[in-house]
């Protein structure tokens, strides 16, 4: 999002790593983990998202590293470089 953000082309060399590697660390149910440092100040509430204490994290990694992907896919870059 931030290579996207700073206006790095798709096609750029560091952009195309940083999809790899979204890629290559996605987990089979289709999320991402990312694990918490938050000290449990609340009490522990499942919402039903993989990984358990880390579920709420997780889902924002998830969210952040699915509109990072769909921004690099080839139907919205094609999109974008038609102006539309």
């Amino acid at each position: 999002m931030a290579l996207e953000t700073a206006g790095l082309p798709v096609s750029d060399e560091a952009y195309q790593k940083g999809v790899k590697y979204l890629l290559s660390t996605q987990q089979e149910d289709g999320s991402w983990f990312v694990r918490s440092r938050a000290m449990a100040l609340q009490p522990y509430f499942d919402s039903g998202f993989p990984h358990g204490f880390d579920q709420w994290i997780s889902a924002a990694g998830t969210n952040w590293a699915t509109i990072a992907l769909s921004l690099a896919a080839p139907a919205h870059t094609a999109t974008v470089a038609n102006g539309q």
